[in-house]
């Protein structure tokens, strides 16, 4: 368990590298500064952007399913690579181009299916969430099923939809070239963080547990 843990953290870290990377190519080749106001990003590029942004996520979904047996487990899995690899890149892009300059800076998070925009403080606090129920799946049994039932679901599909609306109503509010962002919709993504927690709660409390 260690050992593929151990595994884990480090291509997360690598694959957090090489995302750090490509936005750097892609903030020269749309023109250094602010990303706010956001430049609109040319239909070829964007395209394949997005292409980059769902391959990413396969890569980090393929990878934990992989690295154990037991849907719980790999549930698990990728929560930890997810959250490591997500953090990590605001690491690597501190350690290259000095951003962010605090947490409070925002970031463009997404492009799929329309950007989202947050400040990346609410992308560490989903972070540390995600690390916390991966240590909690992780410690399921071996052939634990993931089976969050009717209201697992429903309470983690709705707080999914809650922080990724907050994200895109971000956006929404500023558009490209038009303004920067200023407040941010705490309460919604509160709200999405709580249900999702929940989720996760009745997730873990559904299946026999090991804990390490």
């Amino acid at each position: 368990m260690k050992g593929k843990v151990f595994g884990l953290v480090v291509f997360a870290v690598a694959m957090a590298l090489v995302e750090a990377a490509v936005v750097v190519y892609l903030r020269e080749l749309l023109g250094n500064g602010p990303l706010f106001p956001m430049k609109e990003i040319p239909p070829n590029l964007l395209t394949l952007e997005i292409g980059r942004e769902t391959a990413t996520i396969v890569m980090l979904a393929a990878v934990a399913w992989l690295s154990f047996r037991g849907d719980m487990r790999r549930m698990g899995a990728f929560l930890l690579v997810f959250a490591i690899w997500d953090a990590s890149y605001y690491g690597w892009l501190r350690a290259a181009i000095g951003w962010p300059h605090g947490i409070g800076d925002w970031d463009i998070l997404f492009l799929i299916p329309t950007p989202w925009v947050g400040p990346v403080w609410s992308v560490l606090l989903i972070c540390a969430g995600m690390f916390v129920f991966a240590v909690l799946f992780l410690g399921a049994s071996e052939e634990a099923p993931f089976q969050p039932g009717f209201w697992g679901w429903a309470t983690g599909l709705s707080g999914t939809g809650l922080v990724v609306a907050t994200y895109i109503l971000e956006w929404r509010k500023i558009g490209y070239g038009t303004g920067v962002p200023t407040t941010f919709s705490f309460l919604p993504y509160l709200g999405g963080l709580v249900l999702l927690g929940i989720a996760g709660w009745i997730t873990w409390r559904r299946v026999p547990v090991l804990l390490w």
